[in-house]
């Protein structure tokens, strides 16, 4: 009986060994940042509390391959008209209004998401409504690549931009 346990646990030992080796080269690959080719993004939603407001925007990762994002999004906002909407970008960890624990490297698998918070002021000091933003572009992914939202917020001056975080 000892005679044919050795062969079963040498085969058991080989499945095992490869499959770790499976493992590690899809870990290997999921560490590969995300390309902007294979990602859509979405508007979420918004919530509106008073003065403020906080929009949620989703990345997907509609690639076959795993890929990663990390800490915050490069933002670029343009206006109705086209042009640059200049407004002044703030990143916020850890904060408990976007209930987001703090830049972090997040894998995605196929059609995985992610998100991010952007938080703003609905009027200026006047109490007037600000100029609505159009589309908003997301960069910083391997290959240089952007991906656009057509949108309308209307944020004043500031924005809070959180990093990205799991989607549930």
């Amino acid at each position: 009986m000892a005679d044919h346990a050795r062969p079963l646990g040498a085969a058991l030992a080989g499945a095992l060994l490869a499959l770790t080796a499976a493992t590690s080269r899809a870990e290997a690959a999921a560490s590969a940042p995300c390309n902007a080719s294979a990602l859509a993004v979405t508007d979420a939603g918004t919530k509106i509390a008073g003065d403020r407001a906080v929009t949620r925007i989703e990345v997907i990762n509609n690639g076959r391959a795993a890929c990663t994002v990390s800490g915050y999004p490069q933002l670029q906002f343009r206006r109705l008209s086209g042009a640059d909407a200049f407004v002044v970008l703030e990143r916020t960890a850890a904060d408990a209004n976007y209930h987001t624990a703090g830049p972090a490297k997040l894998t995605l698998r196929s059609l995985g998401r992610a998100s991010f918070f952007l938080g703003y002021p609905r009027f200026d000091a006047g109490r007037n409504a600000c100029g609505a933003i159009s589309t908003i572009t997301i960069s910083g992914f391997a290959g240089k690549g952007t991906i656009s939202l057509p949108d309308t917020i209307a944020p004043c001056d500031t924005v809070n931009v959180s990093p990205y975080f799991t989607s549930r």
